[in-house]
């Protein structure tokens, strides 16, 4: 048999014919794996995928794959690197298996014998004389120099390679990645190729930067859209919209809601760049829910619903006399100006915004006309404020960010949107564009606002007739009946 250029088509086929039968609940082959089969297949020496937990990166990419270029003979040496020695050895297992026990392997590819069969090696030989030779080694293992019958690894394929202890501190980070870079990707023969596919456990692991390194040619795949938009799924056969959320909850029950953002988004949080700090999202308690505010709004408008387009984000807080900023609801979606609005005025209903602001720019001079349209036709009138745009995303969220560090927020934690809001806030750095910031931009607006709105004081949470009747009481030295309401706090107004 001669040597044979592979394909995704090839491979696929492969792993239908050959390797399917013994798949655990066998589902329809995801779009996902063709193209990672593809770029795998390509003549780019190095190439990595991160995809989701659970998506059979192993079954598809290290078994499927590793085989088809040892039996299509592509490569005759290659080394199969995991996180550690047991990950490796038993990543080897499963191919040894298929070679021992699959009688259609057997015989289609003419495997006659193991020359070796050791846990961490093994060498085949075939009916016509071939043979190749799989080695299994852990991450920081010896793997300079490595050479069988003259020639060093055609392939290093590497699955996982990186677990929670590899990137726990910035040290054993950066020693792993001199390892990976300087020894096990130098191992490999001049035109050798590098393939290898994991999940991203932080923004500065391995993985992550070999996703914007210039010379690798990299696919990132996220089980569905984001933490709390579950469009796109990535394997709607196999992972339904209420498994990932049944998942999702699952960690967020766990106090982890990070955790299922890395190991199904492949988006790890990594506060220590953080404009905001996660210990000052502190929660709303029994007096902050009782106390009376001057209830705002803010908007950080979008006007398309394109599943690649910003989405509008609008969110509600309200001040109490004690000057703190609960954050109270939070509404975001990838709507049209019709759905928008009907949020909109959905939330005026509600709370009766004292005022609400926007950014002035160009998305606000297209869609005021209609707003303030609706505004007429519905006879529901909002206190419509502009403030006059900041480009710089930093400088605007600046507000907030101080606010936020004097702990002078609350945020209502029992709501379902406060995880999917609270990940999206500690996402923004101030130095890199996040890939979903609107919720923070909503947020800082809110914030801003509140700035040049004067102090809350006691009179501004009474109507007119109710400050009247206080001023008489207190000419005639009455206390407040007890039918008037006052803040919190206060006993009475002499």
């Amino acid at each position: 048999m001669n040597p044979v250029r592979l394909t995704a088509e090839i491979v696929e086929a492969f792993a239908g014919t050959f390797l399917s039968v013994h798949y655990d609940g066998a589902s329809k082959v995801p779009d996902f794996h063709r193209q990672v089969w593809e770029m795998y297949c390509s003549d780019h020496l190095q190439c990595a995928c991160a995809a989701p937990r659970g998506h059979a990166k192993s079954t598809a990419f290290t078994l499927a794959y590793g085989l088809a270029v040892m039996l299509f003979r592509e490569q005759s040496y290659a080394i199969i690197l995991g996180s550690s020695e047991d990950m490796a050895v038993e990543s080897l297992a499963e191919l040894t298996y298929e070679l021992q026990e699959n009688e259609d392997i057997i015989r289609e590819f003419g495997i006659k014998r193991f020359i070796t069969e050791q846990k961490t090696d093994i060498i085949v030989e075939c009916n016509d004389g071939y043979q190749f030779r799989l080695v299994a080694r852990g991450a920081g293992q010896k793997i300079r120099g490595r050479k069988w019958r003259g020639k060093r690894p055609g392939l290093l394929l590497f699955d996982d390679v990186e677990d929670d202890e590899q990137v726990e501190s910035t040290d054993q980070r950066k020693k792993f990645q001199k390892w990976f870079l300087r020894a096990a990707k130098q191992c490999i023969r001049l035109g050798g190729k590098a393939r290898g596919h994991g999940t991203i456990l932080h923004e500065n692991s391995l993985l992550a930067n070999l996703m914007k390194n210039t010379q690798w040619k990299s696919l990132c795949f996220k089980a569905h859209e984001g933490f709390d938009d579950f469009s796109n799924l990535l394997w709607p056969e196999r992972y339904t919209e209420a498994i990932l959320r049944s998942k999702r909850q699952e960690l967020i029950d766990g106090n982890d809601a990070a955790g299922y953002s890395a190991e199904y988004l492949n988006d790890p949080l990594d506060n220590t760049d953080a404009f905001l700090r996660k210990d000052d999202f502190l929660p709303m308690e029994a007096a902050d829910f009782c106390s009376e505010k001057i209830v705002c709004g803010a908007a950080d408008f979008a006007v398309s619903k394109l599943d690649t387009a910003n989405r509008t984000a609008l969110v509600v807080g309200g001040k109490c006399l004690s000057n703190l900023l609960s954050i109270v609801d939070v509404r975001v979606g990838r709507w049209d100006p019709v759905q928008w609005v009907e949020e909109l005025f959905t939330l005026q209903k509600i709370y009766n915004f004292a005022v609400f602001w926007v950014e002035g720019g160009q998305i606000w001079k297209s869609i005021s006309p209609f707003l303030y349209r609706e505004m007429q036709l519905r006879d529901c009138y909002i206190n419509i404020e502009v403030i006059n745009p900041v480009k710089d995303k930093a400088t605007r969220g600046r507000s907030l960010q101080r606010r936020h560090r004097a702990q002078a927020m609350r945020f209502d934690k029992t709501k379902q949107w406060y995880e999917g809001y609270e990940m999206e806030m500690l996402r923004f750095t101030g130095t890199s564009q996040a890939t979903l910031d609107d919720q923070f931009d909503a947020t800082a607006l809110l914030s801003l606002g509140f700035d040049n709105f004067r102090h809350v004081e006691v009179d501004d949470m009474y109507s007119e007739e109710e400050e009247e009747f206080l001023r008489d009481s207190r000419n005639s030295r009455n206390r407040i009946p007890a039918n008037i309401p006052y803040p919190v706090g206060l006993a009475a107004i002499e």
